[in-house]
């Protein structure tokens, strides 16, 4: 026996909820499942009360097969007299509920027959119209109904269709026609669902699945269903790429929340990064920054403050390599009246004091000297500061961030840095990669700085194809730094609108045609080993930087079944983590 679980109820609800009339649908038991919103009204019942329970003993109705008859028919229910009206509801030929349809008694029975027939009839219409699959519906051998899907799918039109015996279909011509011909004949031997698997001129695969309807144990209709499965399988992908576009979605609204304009990060490692500073910035830990020089470590000490509870305090940066030794000491927990010649009689607070409340921040530790190294480990361990020929220590409120281009644990080893304060700084230490190592954001930086030095200098300057490859193939030895002065100094000593190679300096652009460039021939070997070799490097690379085998095709330039093919011949493999 057909359930009516197995129907979509969704679609049912889509359909009939707007419908001008009051529904209910019922399972073979007399169980409510479905009433929409006008029968609710009608009945001045809560929303979903009567979902669930039986009919009989709510609206006092019979369960399908008895009682009410299949023509309108005047009933009090719940209190109120209804012009009722019951449809059996069948799926495959069989019974599988009931649908009441019923309204108050307002007009002539007739008027209302002819008007709930009319509404009936333009909902069934559209339901068959919205289907995504093509319709045929067939009546005595004669084809009378064809949905626009039908055309859409294989190319002809519906109107050709209409009127004609089955059998007399231009097969021939049409490889969809003859399959329909099949499953129509096999429906009518066997009386019961069929499915075949045909091909259109064009290419596309589908499935014709003809269904019969039986009235009186009889064959009069049959409904034929053409499902185009290569449309299907281009939808299921794009669907994926937009499921994944959705689910990136929040992350990449969380990184522009948390990194604002300043701050461009489109590789996986920099995301990391920013995540971790943005967990980070709610508690007062010590974080301890590394990596080269210009890789923006001070850019993302100043997002902690941004981020942290002490944003409205002050942010102090402090360049440890630019403090004269001699004046270390005063420079950063200050000084009282007359601790030295030179001093200014009201004396001085130092930087440590001037952060109260926010944070300071403290670049190129490692050049700090071992006498001051002393002094900072007492401050970050008594979270007090001492002022130079005071005896009264400051309270210390300020949060400490570090960064330094140097390793650390080497000048530990060599005795040029303090192991204990190392341990100290070492608390969490977020390494920042350089810029060549994550060159996918090269060209996004490039482009956030060429808008920035546009805006200020009045210009509508743009990059060339040529320039963006060379610049991405460049080494970057002073990172985002040396990134940011080469398109402000191109913007400004430039000619044109457009920025050519020949606007880089001679470093970046000799490096590009030497060193820099992205292959290079260094040996002799056969061109089909040179081939494979080249291919193989650059399908890691591809994969490496992009993550799936999808964009990867795309980064290449090149189909997906290309770099499917391409991982098998060279024995690659996708790394854990990485969907194809």
């Amino acid at each position: 026996m057909s359930s009516i679980e197995s129907f979509d109820m969704k679609t049912l609800a889509g359909i009939f909820e707007s419908a001008p009339f009051a529904f209910v649908l019922t399972d073979v038991k007399g169980i409510v499942v479905f009433v929409n919103e006008k029968a609710e009204k009608i009945l001045e019942i809560e929303p979903g009360s009567l979902t669930g329970r039986n009919i009989t003993s709510q609206m006092n109705l019979s369960v399908p097969g008895k009682g009410i008859s299949d023509t309108f028919n005047k009933k009090m229910i719940m209190g109120k007299e209804i012009a009722l009206y019951k449809i059996p509801f069948r799926m495959s030929g069989e019974c599988a509920g009931e649908m009441f349809i019923f309204d108050k008694t307002d007009r002539s029975q007739t008027d209302r027959e002819l008007s709930l027939t009319s509404d009936l009839d333009r909902t069934l219409e559209s339901l068959v119209e919205s289907f995504y699959d093509g319709l045929i519906f067939i009546e005595n051998d004669h084809v009378v109904r064809v949905n626009s899907s039908f055309s859409r799918i294989t190319g002809l039109k519906g109107e050709s269709l209409l009127g004609q015996r089955v059998d007399d279909l231009d097969a021939e011509t049409h490889i969809c026609l003859h399959t329909i011909q099949e499953v129509f004949r096999l429906v009518q031997r066997l009386r019961k669902s069929v499915t075949s698997m045909g091909k259109l001129m064009h290419g596309n695969e589908i499935y014709v699945t003809a269904t019969p309807v039986n009235l009186d144990g009889q064959v009069q209709h049959i409904i034929v269903s053409i499902r185009d499965i290569t449309e299907l399988q281009l939808l299921k992908e794009e669907v994926s790429r937009l499921m994944a576009l959705y689910l990136s979605t929040p992350e990449e609204a969380r990184i522009s929340q948390l990194a604002g304009d300043d701050i461009i990060a489109e590789n996986r490692v920099m995301r990391g990064i920013l995540d971790m500073v943005a967990r980070v910035a709610q508690v007062d830990s010590m974080v301890l920054f590394e990596g080269e020089s210009g890789t923006g470590k001070e850019v993302l000490a100043r997002l902690i403050h941004r981020l942290c509870a002490r944003r409205k305090g002050p942010f102090i940066p402090v360049n440890c390599g630019a403090i004269p030794e001699n004046l270390f000491e005063s420079e950063l927990f200050g000084y009282v009246r007359g601790a030295f010649t030179g001093a200014i009689k009201e004396g001085k607070p130092g930087l440590f004091e001037l952060a109260s409340g926010g944070v300071i921040f403290l670049d190129e530790i490692s050049e700090m000297p071992l006498n001051c190294q002393v002094k900072l480990l007492k401050v970050i361990e008594d979270r007090e500061v001492m002022r130079v020929g005071d005896i009264k220590p400051t309270k210390l409120n300020a949060r400490i961030i570090a960064a330094t281009n140097r390793n650390l644990p080497e000048m530990v080893k060599e005795g040029k840095f303090r192991e204990d304060l190392f341990y100290r700084l070492y608390v969490v230490p977020i390494k920042v990669p350089p810029l060549r190592e994550r060159r996918e954001d090269v060209f996004p930086l490039a482009w956030h700085f060429l808008r920035r030095h546009n805006s200020k200098f009045n210009q509508s300057k743009t990059f060339s194809r040529e320039i963006i490859h060379i610049m991405e193939s460049y080494q970057w030895p002073g990172n985002v730094r040396e990134l940011q002065n080469i398109i402000e100094r191109m913007v400004v000593m430039s000619d044109g609108e457009i920025l050519e190679p020949r606007h880089l300096p001679h470093s970046v652009y000799s490096q590009e045609s030497d060193e820099g460039s992205m292959i290079q021939v260094k040996g002799i070997m056969s061109l089909v080993q040179a081939r494979e070799t080249v291919e193989k490097k650059l399908l890691s690379h591809a994969l490496e930087i992009k993550g799936t085998t999808r964009e990867a095709a795309r980064l290449l330039g090149v189909d997906h079944s290309t770099i499917v093919r391409k991982l098998k011949k060279y024995g690659l493999r996708i790394s854990s983590g990485v969907s194809p």
